[in-house]
């Protein structure tokens, strides 16, 4: 008996499900820059959506995970409106551990 071909709408595989959470990006200052919503990238890291398309936004934030209760410093590889794509500079910390001055 052949192996029925299972169409993924162009995909190889069926898509994985988005782990979506709210989320705060923050400056170099941990001051507040807006709040966001957040899920996982394959390789790890973590995809932005701003409410704001046209919200500037620097290279380098701390990402504040409202669900996980992490905060960590990343840099943003590159942007498509309000998309951000992100790569983590250091391993997210419980943000009750996260030193705030």
């Amino acid at each position: 008996m052949a192996l029925k071909t299972i169409q993924f709408e162009g995909r190889p595989s069926p898509a994985s499900r988005a782990r979506l959470r709210s989320g705060k990006l923050l400056d170099l200052k941990e001051k507040p820059i807006c709040d966001c919503t957040l899920y996982d990238l394959e390789d790890g890291n973590t995809g932005i959506v701003l409410q704001d398309a046209e919200k500037s936004v620097p290279e380098t934030v701390f990402i504040q995970d409202n669900k996980d209760l992490t905060y960590t410093l990343a840099q943003i590889r590159w942007r498509m409106g309000p998309y951000l794509f992100s790569q983590y500079m250091e391993l997210p910390v419980p943000l009750s551990q996260a030193q705030k001055d």
